[in-house]
């Protein structure tokens, strides 16, 4: 019975230790694979609510928290790398870009895809968007999707940044084939 335990135990070893020898050799894991680098654009911002007090610096910088907090997402990911989107002249958004301006601002930046999109405010309690990704080397969009969210407090953009961040790097975490090497 023992001689039986002892080899039951071997055979079933020997299955996980030749996955885990292999795993350097997949195409996923090679020493050579790089993370996916990601390329956040600034969004745009549209406020059609009608509301009479001006609320342009606060939109302002929630914009700015929702980009920095989808960098901070997807940086945290561990398979992707992230950083704001830099152009000549801000802001470095699609509204200011053309496609062709957009990739090569992310081409420069060492990207494999670039994220964009704009909020729009129609009332004081609901604001749509859209969400992009391009791939920076054919200029595909690899990704489109349209949210909402209620209000327009801190913790409404703090519940989208999370939701959006987190949408991102499950649509990008190995939906893609791995970059090519860099020039």
């Amino acid at each position: 019975m023992r001689r039986l335990m002892a080899r039951r135990r071997r055979l079933v070893a020997w299955p996980g230790m030749a996955l885990w020898l292999a795993l350097p050799l997949s195409p996923g894991h090679a020493a050579n694979a790089r993370p996916q680098a990601v390329a956040v654009a600034d969004f745009d911002y549209q406020d059609s609510s009608g509301e009479t007090r001006d609320q342009t610096a606060a939109h302002a910088a929630r914009l700015a928290a929702l980009k920095s907090g989808i960098i901070t997402i997807l940086a945290n990911s561990g398979e992707l790398t992230a950083r704001a989107l830099s152009c000549p002249k801000a802001p470095c958004s699609a509204d200011q870009l053309d496609q062709a301006a957009m990739t090569a601002a992310a081409h420069a930046g060492h990207a494999d895809f670039v994220v964009f999109g704009a909020i729009h405010k129609i009332s004081s309690l609901i604001q749509f968007g859209e969400i992009e990704v391009m791939r920076v080397s054919d200029g595909k969009a690899v990704l489109a999707k349209t949210i909402t969210f209620r209000g327009d407090s801190e913790d409404a953009w703090q519940h989208a940044t999370d939701f959006v961040g987190q949408m991102l790097v499950t649509a990008l975490h190995g939906q893609f084939p791995p970059a090519a090497a860099r020039p």
